[in-house]
């Protein structure tokens, strides 16, 4: 147990001035010392909002976390970037020699929470060097999964990427369902969870697992390009929806 705890520590930070140092070699490694290509207009937005976490974080008191198991980490959303006070609940070593390890922690409480500039329809075509039209198409096709509905509108963070050709397979993840949802789409009842991918055979058909790994009533259905379409809109801003990642 003891030397579990001593990897577990050697990996993870429990003060402010490390938490700061941890995010500032995730930024360095990501998105200076990357081999990857990163678009201009995508890295330019990151960074102002990684700017803005950093100022916020340094003017916020964090004491220094001494129970064992607890930590602060950082993620990055669709929107912005938390920061998190969460509690370790299984650490694995997986290799003495190698020192690796793997873990299962629970989010415990969000510290900081800090948003992106949002930009409207006309604002986000303006970006890409598109019409508002497309803009809306993108939304419509379900290629711009991070939009907000508000009113009769449209708002974008402006760290979402300009959308790939092509169909990008996705999870959407919700506390609850409307009843407007429910109706629409009933075989989302009793459910959390959505996978969405392209079948490999026929690609106007799209494949839908519905509820995670492991559940037991977890289930598949098919639906056509229009259909996989209207759900897709009808969760796109949803505010029950908790998480959209893309799977790339």
């Amino acid at each position: 147990m003891q030397n579990k705890l001593k990897v577990f520590k050697e990996n993870h930070s429990f003060t402010k001035e490390e938490i700061q140092q941890q995010f500032d070699d995730f930024v360095k490694w990501n998105f200076y010392e990357t081999h990857s290509e990163i678009e201009e207009t995508y890295k330019h937005n990151m960074l102002k909002l990684f700017d803005k976490f950093k100022k916020t974080l340094d003017n916020t008191q964090l004491p220094k976390i001494t129970d064992d198991w607890w930590f602060y980490d950082f993620h990055i959303d669709n929107d912005g970037v938390k920061l998190t006070l969460n509690f370790c609940d299984e650490f694995k070593i997986e290799s003495e020699i190698d020192r690796t390890w793997s873990m299962n922690s629970i989010e415990d409480l969000t510290l900081l929470d800090v948003k992106c500039d949002y930009l409207d329809v006309k604002e986000f075509a303006k970006v890409h060097n598109v019409t508002d039209t497309t803009v809306r198409q993108w939304i419509r096709r379900g290629k711009v999964r991070t939009a907000k509905k508000v009113g009769r509108d449209w708002l974008i963070p402006s760290i979402t990427k300009k959308p790939k050709r092509g169909f990008t397979n996705v999870t959407y993840r919700w506390r609850y369902l409307p009843e407007g949802i429910k109706d629409r789409f009933p075989y989302l009842i009793d459910h959390n969870a959505l996978y969405i991918f392209q079948n490999e055979e026929d690609k106007s058909l799209y494949d839908i697992i519905l509820g995670f790994p492991g559940e037991l009533n977890r289930a598949k259905i098919t639906l056509s390009t229009a259909e996989r379409e209207s759900l897709e809109l009808a969760l796109i801003g949803g505010s029950f929806i908790d998480d959209v990642e893309e799977l790339l």
